[in-house]
């Protein structure tokens, strides 16, 4: 790896939230109006078609322009447009919009995801939701934040959440991401021992565990 000055975990943070802000003006335009919709082909996952529009490819750009004008020896690992100088200290993890399908039909689950690591260690991580103005920060060290306010995951009954998988509902995007066979037999599996699969909420259903939210009344854990 290319050795570099160390940069403070806060200072990348503070970054990592400008490169939301950014996606956000780029992104909240497109939301519930007419976009074209290409599809790209992704043939290690079973569903292989995954949708892409220009919101992605506009929001995507311009966080790579801001990384390249800021730390123009940091590594970028993009969902759209590849990846450059990945052997560095630091790289940045960009997907524009995960969920485009949600984005596309008009459901707010999906989000803008951004990672930080430092060889190979993520030490920054961000989902953000712009059209529910929902945002997660995660910083190696200084824990989560939701909106600013510190959050955790739920621990056991105590705080709502649940100690047995029985307890437990489970969210996945789809039952079908999982490969036939023994990877699909595996969700199965979980799906048997939960209390209840849920469905549908892309990168949001991560947010909704890390808040500690994710519990219902009945005790439920995320």
């Amino acid at each position: 790896n290319k050795t570099m000055a160390s940069i403070p975990n806060e200072e990348l943070a503070s970054f990592a939230n400008a490169l939301a802000d950014e996606a956000r003006k780029i992104i909240l335009p497109y939301w519930r109006r007419p976009i074209e919709v290409e599809s790209k082909l992704e043939h290690d996952r079973p569903i292989a078609e995954s949708p892409v529009t220009i919101a992605d490819q506009r929001a995507e750009a311009a966080m790579r322009k801001l990384i390249e004008e800021r730390y123009p020896a940091h590594g970028i690992y993009g969902e759209e447009y590849g990846q450059v100088r990945t052997d560095a200290e630091y790289v940045w993890v960009l997907d524009p919009i995960d969920g485009t399908k949600s984005f596309i039909t008009g459901k707010p689950l999906f989000g803008t995801l951004i990672a930080c690591l430092r060889n190979g260690e993520p030490i920054v991580g961000i989902i953000d939701q712009c059209v529910l103005n929902e945002r997660w920060v995660g910083v190696s060290g200084a824990g989560t934040t939701f909106n600013g306010r510190p959050v955790r995951t739920t621990k056991g009954p105590e705080d709502g959440g649940c100690t047995e998988l029985k307890e437990c509902m489970m969210y996945a995007t789809t039952p079908h991401m999982f490969h036939p066979g023994e990877e699909s037999a595996k969700f199965e599996r979980m799906c048997s021992v939960v209390k209840r699969p849920l469905y549908g909420a892309d990168c949001y259903a991560y947010g909704i565990v890390a808040a500690g939210v994710g519990a219902p009344p009945n005790g439920g854990g995320g």
